[in-house]
């Protein structure tokens, strides 16, 4: 064979090794890609919507590595942990919610490094380290774990690492979510039944504080019964006013929790015209329409640059109100005490900056690869058609392979509610029923007992 063949296996080889550069994009996101299976979710919502908090539990547990993978590590454990807790397997969902702690911490301290390699591909590249508000309320939940089972000392553990994580954030400057009202409300009665009064004044002040001060920003009113307790506290009163009785004190989980969801920016440069395009995407069949729509576009049109976000929504709630029945001493209302789809949202508009920084960046670094893969193609090739088309399907699949992180904690309530009730000491049946929303069963408690001057704690869940 001649020159001119030489040549042409020249040109062959370079332009299916350029050919090439844009989908090892694709093989390389694919490789990477952190999103847990979306089946396996509409399995656990369907279970716990069922009021099956047990088979939910199972179903995590049985999806393990198989379906969360390792880069999803500590999710597995916070689902696990709060589907457990649900169930009212509070010892088993205290290991899960300990070792989710411990795994968050570590992944926080790296980070920063995970964000800069997902530079290279999408978010979901990197290990899920949390947001902030998941991270803290691993704590406030874990509190709860041991409250029921009244061991005190470890229940203020988890409310002391509550300060400690919220410490690091006034430091850093993290946003506007320095403090949970929840975790310092739970911080003064906890420090209040220890005998710890102090520490419990001083809590008790903190949580009606910002509950005045975020009202606007969480749409969570102070609790009416907290100025009471800090009125007690401060006045050094009984912690229960019934002689020889105790409380019981109900935390009720309203579910389904936010989600997050992503949404697409496209923009591109045509006849002197920007056209931005916007589409929210909300089931997995639409982002795959999604990504191949974006991939057709990039091969077609050439400046146009894909970004993807993601945004928190809030799906219908499962009640807005709730009841506690105690057989033979009375009843209570449950009020709202801690929004956590408002503070999801709070959150993620906070932590945006950073995102948008990725994204952007990530975008800008994906387009200057598409030309330099066109150029090195036309060089190798000597002709300018091959340089293009290779640049066409090399901006096409990293177009294609764009993606918001739309991970997050799945057995989240969306608010929490608190319900109290003092009576005598003794052993009673507690029900607790709902109303409002798109409708739950009620739960039942048997033999809750009660002592001389102490709270009894129990979890409700309707998700």
């Amino acid at each position: 064979m001649g020159l001119r063949g030489s040549e042409a296996r020249v040109d062959a080889v370079g332009g299916m090794r350029v050919w090439s550069i844009g989908w090892a994009w694709v093989v390389l996101a694919a490789a990477c890609g952190g999103e847990i299976d979306r089946d396996h979710y509409i399995r656990v919502d369907g279970a716990l919507r069922a009021g099956d908090a047990t088979r939910a539990s199972e179903l995590v547990e049985e999806a393990g590595r198989r379906v969360y993978g390792e880069r999803n590590r500590l999710l597995y454990h916070m689902d696990l942990g709060m589907a457990l807790q649900m169930a009212g397997d509070y010892a088993g969902s205290a290991a899960q919610f300990e070792q989710a702690e411990s795994l968050g911490e570590d992944l926080y301290t790296r980070s920063l490094g995970n964000e800069a390699a997902s530079l290279f591909t999408s978010d979901n590249m990197a290990p899920y380290s949390g947001e902030e508000f998941e991270r803290v309320l691993v704590n406030v939940f874990n509190a709860m774990n041991f409250a029921v089972q009244g061991e005190l000392e470890e229940a203020l553990v988890e409310v002391r690492r509550v300060s400690a994580k919220f410490e690091v954030h006034a430091r850093e400057g993290q946003g506007r979510y320095r403090s949970d009202p929840l975790a310092l409300y739970l911080s003064g009665l906890l420090y209040e039944q220890a005998g710890e009064l102090d520490d419990a004044r001083i809590a008790l002040e903190k949580a009606a504080a910002l509950y005045e001060a975020s009202e606007g920003e969480y749409f969570v009113a102070l609790p009416p019964m907290l100025g009471k307790d800090l009125a007690r506290v401060r006045e050094h009163r009984p912690m229960v006013g019934k002689a020889g009785g105790g409380e019981i004190v109900v935390l009720h989980y309203v579910g389904p929790g936010p989600r997050k969801q992503e949404r697409v920016f496209e923009v591109s440069l045509g006849h002197g015209l920007v056209l931005v395009q916007q589409s929210q995407i909300r089931r997995e069949d639409e982002k795959q329409v999604q990504r191949a729509l974006s991939a057709a576009k990039g091969m077609a049109m050439g400046t146009q640059v894909t970004v993807a976000y993601p945004v928190f929504e809030q799906p219908a709630v499962a009640a807005t109100r709730a009841f506690l029945d105690v057989e033979g001493c009375g009843g209570a209302w449950a009020v709202p005490v801690e929004s956590v789809s408002r503070i999801a949202q709070v959150n993620l508009e906070d932590r945006m900056s950073r995102v948008w920084s990725r994204v952007v960046g990530r975008a800008v670094l994906k387009f200057v690869s598409a030309k330099a893969a066109g150029a090195v193609g036309e060089r190798l090739s000597g002709q300018a058609g091959v340089g293009f088309l290779v640049e066409a399907v090399t901006r096409a699949a990293l177009s294609a392979v764009e993606a918001a992180d739309v991970r997050g904690w799945r057995t989240l309530p969306a608010e929490v509610h608190m319900s109290r009730l003092e009576c005598p000491a003794g052993q009673y049946v507690v029900r607790v029923s709902h109303g409002g929303g798109t409708g739950c069963a009620g739960q039942q408690f048997d033999a809750v007992r009660v002592g001389n001057g102490t709270r009894t704690w129990l979890v409700s869940s309707c998700y």
